[in-house]
């Protein structure tokens, strides 16, 4: 009884914790995904119709729809969800052209998300295609320089579970189009770097230094090669060091480069960046940017386990603890109840007697 019941209950566990959602068929959900598509419709003042994006060139106060085939061979209805967003560029200097969290900069004067609308979701039935339009309006205002966004699309596939009345939602991917409109000769504007702030944040359950800058120009940065030296005021021996190279940036927009601690331990003083940039054309940039980190901010990074993973182990303390509970209640359930059988057959033996 005992090995069977210890079965039963490892077996549930196991369940619990490696399959967590059942009831649906991943390859039935890959399937209807595969047989989703769309096609790029491009007007006539495309740029260049060899390009998987809009490229516009357009006048100020200019009204104009652009329009996406979508397509849907499955056989069953799948329900898309549309974005529109302006380019941002993440912290490895990656331009994102989706929906994210990083903040917009405060050079952007033009927000493509702000004059550019569309539906936020369509339903294509099973076997068919439908063209959505997106309704662009420049301001009256002449720009230079590049506008930059791109418009998400994302599937959105419900499968039926095993109880007829719940189902699960799967988001499986999004495709991104890009859009840039620009209404001159984008090569004269030239991009311009500047150094915001050096500070001391959470990412990924780990303190990191992070230095922010903004491409405060409507053209993008390319190719970027970043070199970041930390340092004690007046020393000349680097604490920490930081290269990349290849990195992007979108126009209008911040980055915020992460610079791993290493598992160093940094007390609290003064403190100088040493920061390098260069761009594909040879322009450069160079900061030195002295920076105090307090006390309190020194005691964080003391910490060895932040929040979110006290958080996460949590979790796993209190699967643990009722498995043991349930454990023991079942074992004393069935020994209360192998004692009371026990009980009732020594009665009938002696009542046999």
């Amino acid at each position: 009884m005992r090995k069977k019941l210890f079965y039963v209950l490892f077996s549930g566990i196991f369940s619990f914790v490696y399959f967590p959602i059942s009831g649906f068929s991943a390859s039935d959900i890959s399937e209807q995904m595969d047989k989703f598509s769309y096609e790029v419709l491009f007007p006539d003042n495309q740029k260049d119709s060899n390009s998987g994006y809009y490229d516009l060139l357009m006048q100020p106060g200019e009204k104009q729809t652009l329009q996406l085939r979508l397509t849907n061979q499955s056989e069953k209805p799948l329900k898309v969800e549309t974005r529109v967003n302006s380019a941002k560029t993440n912290g490895n200097g990656v331009i994102e052209y989706g929906t994210n969290e990083l903040k917009t900069d405060a050079s952007l004067v033009y927000n493509l998300e702000e004059i550019m609308e569309g539906p936020q979701e369509v339903i294509l039935p099973a076997n068919s295609s439908k063209i959505i339009e997106f309704k662009v309006a420049l301001p009256t205002t002449p720009f230079e320089g590049y506008l930059a966004g791109g418009i998400q699309l994302k599937p959105i596939t419900e499968t039926d579970t095993e109880q007829p009345e719940q189902a699960v939602v799967i988001n499986k991917l999004a495709y991104l189009i890009g859009v840039l409109i620009s209404e001159s000769d984008v090569k004269k504007v030239v991009p311009e770097l500047k150094l915001n702030n050096v500070s001391l944040n959470l990412k990924d359950g780990s303190y990191n230094l992070f230095v922010n800058l903004s491409n405060v120009k409507p053209v993008f940065v390319e190719k970027m090669a970043v070199a970041i030296k930390i340092k004690e005021i007046n020393q000349k021996i680097p604490l920490l060091e930081f290269e990349k190279k290849g990195m992007r940036m979108a126009p209008n927009s911040m980055i915020n480069i992460p610079i791993s601690l290493n598992n160093q331990e940094i007390s609290s003083g003064e403190y100088t960046a040493e920061i390098h940039i260069t761009e594909e054309t040879g322009r450069n940039w160079t900061w030195i940017k002295n920076f105090t980190l307090m006390k309190v901010e020194a005691e964080k990074l003391k910490q060895k386990e932040p929040a979110e993973h006290f958080s996460f182990l949590n979790y796993w303390w209190l699967l643990f603890l009722s498995t043991v509970i349930i454990t023991v209640c079942l074992w004393l359930f069935f020994s209360r109840k192998r004692r009371k059988r026990s009980r009732m057959d020594n009665y009938r033996m002696k009542k046999k007697d």
